[in-house]
């Protein structure tokens, strides 16, 4: 999966995008992508991206086994974020989650469902079954673009989670199908 990177993709308005794994020289322009995404959008990130031995980590411990990062750019700069982290073993091994981030200026253009599209396509092919996304019950924009890509509410655990200021979240798990289902087996 790894060998047909880079690719060359358009966005719907003509941008022109090169998608690739993310690797270790990325770290700066990493940074300056999350300082560019705003701070309200940032309180509902699972890490703080401000910090940067936040993204240094990230790169530092960069183990495509685990973790599959791509990174969309434009004219050299980062202007999209996607994950899709796994397990090799143990009961969730066919799962994979995914996370993903798109630089505001990028938004409403066709770059997410590329990214999504992108890491829909390696879970495939490491023979995943499931997608999985965490949310939080108020990223309202985040949710609808999630089930337009396919992903169901599965679950709302009510105040579980806290955003980056502290408050308490509800958050709502959405799951993506990539398997035929089987027909129900009768007993």
């Amino acid at each position: 999966m790894v060998k047909h990177y880079p690719k060359h993709e358009k966005l719907r308005d003509g941008t022109e995008v090169v998608v690739r794994l993310m690797v270790k020289e990325d770290q700066g322009a990493l940074s300056g992508f999350f300082q560019k995404v705003p701070q309200e959008d940032r309180l509902f990130f699972r890490d703080d991206v401000a910090d940067p031995a936040t993204i240094r980590a990230w790169v530092d411990g960069l183990n495509y086994d685990r973790v599959l990062p791509v990174l969309a750019l434009s004219d050299g700069k980062v202007i999209g974020d996607g994950t899709l982290h796994r397990r090799e073993r143990g009961w969730a091994r066919h799962v994979g989650t995914v996370r993903l981030v798109i630089d505001p200026d990028y938004r409403e253009k066709g770059l997410g469902t590329l990214l999504i599209g992108e890491l829909v396509d390696m879970a495939k092919g490491l023979k995943l079954e499931r997608l999985v996304v965490q949310l939080m019950g108020t990223q309202h924009a985040a949710l609808s673009a999630f089930r337009h890509l396919g992903f169901e509410r599965e679950a709302i655990v009510y105040q579980h989670v806290k955003d980056q200021a502290g408050r308490p979240q509800d958050l709502v798990i959405m799951i993506r199908d990539l398997m035929e289902t089987p027909e129900p087996v009768s007993f």
